[in-house]
């Protein structure tokens, strides 16, 4: 079975309806809506902070995410979530080769919108092929203007919504239209509108077949039992036109298959290919020519899935004429799907018991240390306390480790080896910290402590102390 990539120039999907068109259009609807409207939804946080139900506030900086609150210190679990992501597609391309392109894909969301419109102002395949023929004409150009125009608007909407996950829906709509929008808010709702517009109108094909590395990419996760769509060659060849009277049976005598060389697989194609051609790298498995050719087997009284998902297994099987049940399940799936159980279970049971309270310690350099009048070694500290909760609370810091310690936070200064300080809700403390120690202090003896009040939060952390 072969795996080239042939792309038609020029293509011209053709409009078609089946079980595949309709899935494809619900799983967009679906997409879309929670896309459009996500921004909208709200949720109840308390006061003082945001109430939109999906938001990352880059100037706070803080996500949300319903009730999850992301704070900077929690990007590895972004990092941990596109390694599950990957995984997703890797198992997915597996099973079903590139079903996440065909279906799921934003490239192939709005291509689909994009070519909804092109019909709605150009006609359908045929009608747009014979005007693109034609000379321009005032008729022309007016469709050609609205079509565009269209499309821009569909991708002005799709950059002007990105950046409502950014700020509040709300103040985003008053801000563009009291013109006040910053720099950043329009340099992303002119890039993403570009973006969208020529890669979902002017250059879709080009998108999918050679600008975007995946094709390449989950050709190695295929294997003999993956399914893709695929030509049944032994039964539809050889190809050949049906006369208005000819049977099936008169057909076969003649040695010609169930194809009557419609064509109509080849014109429904958003990628326009030939999946007759053998199984095409290029091929986003949506599924469009096979609701196709099942119209046309219909309408001949012919069986079902000449063109259909199958794999390279039952093809094999099939030439043999022996039956190979479908293996959805196998080693590689169960090492995929074991490993993307591992990685979402490890991301909630930590992401769950996060502490509220981190702190960081930065040593400071210019000095090392400085000798104070009694002969103890004082060492300089940057310390950084986040509350992560929505209440302030009182912490009590201090130095332990060897006896004889000293320690001063900023202005606060009791003599004394602990000090405590309030740190406001959802904030950031930081500090300037000197720690006083006698000499000759063995490395790492000293440790620095962060205990909450009447609380539960408990942190400890190991500091370098410099001496002569």
């Amino acid at each position: 079975m072969s795996t080239a990539s042939t792309v038609a120039a020029g293509v011209y999907p053709k409009a078609v309806k089946g079980a595949f068109r309709r899935a494809k259009d619900g799983i967009a609807v679906l997409l879309l809506a929670v896309y459009f409207i996500g921004p909208w939804l709200r949720w109840d946080r308390g006061p003082g902070t945001t109430g939109q139900a999906v938001l990352l506030d880059l100037d706070a900086p803080r996500g949300y995410i319903l009730w999850m609150e992301i704070w900077p210190q929690d990007i590895h679990y972004l990092a941990g979530l596109l390694i599950l992501g990957v995984l997703a597609l890797f198992a997915t391309a597996s099973v079903a080769g590139r079903v996440w392109c065909g279906f799921t894909c934003p490239q192939t969301v709005f291509s689909d919108i994009f070519i909804r419109i092109e019909r709605l102002c150009e006609g359908d395949r045929s009608v747009r092929m014979r005007r693109d023929a034609k000379p321009w004409t005032v008729g022309k150009l007016a469709r050609k203007t609205v079509k565009h125009a269209g499309w821009l608007v569909v991708s002005v909407l799709m950059a002007v919504t990105f950046t409502f996950y950014f700020v509040e829906a709300p103040e985003a709509v008053a801000r563009y239209l009291s013109l006040t929008a910053g720099p950043w808010m329009l340099a992303t709702v002119a890039t993403l509108t570009a973006t969208t517009y020529i890669l979902g109108g002017l250059a879709r094909e080009q998108m999918c077949n050679a600008m975007c590395p995946w094709p390449r990419i989950q050709s190695t996760m295929l294997d003999d039992h993956s399914l893709v769509v695929t030509y049944q060659a032994g039964r539809g060849d050889t190809r050949a036109p049906r006369r208005k009277s000819q049977t099936a049976e008169q057909r076969f005598a003649l040695g010609l298959g169930d194809c009557i060389d419609c064509n109509q697989c080849v014109q429904v194609c958003p990628i326009g290919i030939d999946i007759r051609a053998g199984v095409n790298a290029d091929c986003i498995n949506c599924g469009l020519c096979i609701d196709a050719c099942d119209s046309i087997m219909d309408g001949i009284g012919q069986p079902r899935k000449l063109i259909a998902f199958d794999s390279f297994a039952n093809h094999a099987a099939r030439r043999r004429e022996e039956t190979v049940p479908t293996r959805i399940l196998r080693p590689k799936t169960y090492i995929l799907g074991g490993l993307m159980g591992i990685a979402a279970v490890g991301l909630a049971v930590t992401f769950a018991a996060r502490s509220t309270l981190e702190i960081a310690v930065l040593q400071e350099r210019a000095p090392l240390f400085v000798t104070l009048s009694d002969g103890s070694i004082r060492n300089a500290y940057t310390l950084k306390i986040s509350n992560k909760e929505r209440r302030d609370r009182q912490f009590e810091i201090g130095v332990a480790g060897i006896p004889d310690l000293s320690l001063r936070l900023g202005d606060h200064d009791t003599g004394g080896a602990s000090e405590h300080i309030t740190i406001p809700a959802d904030s950031i403390a930081e500090y300037r910290m000197f720690v006083a120690a006698p000499r000759n202090v063995p490395d790492d003896a000293v440790r620095l402590t962060v205990r909450e009040v009447g609380g539960e939060a408990d942190l400890s952390r190991a500091l370098s102390f410099f001496s002569p």
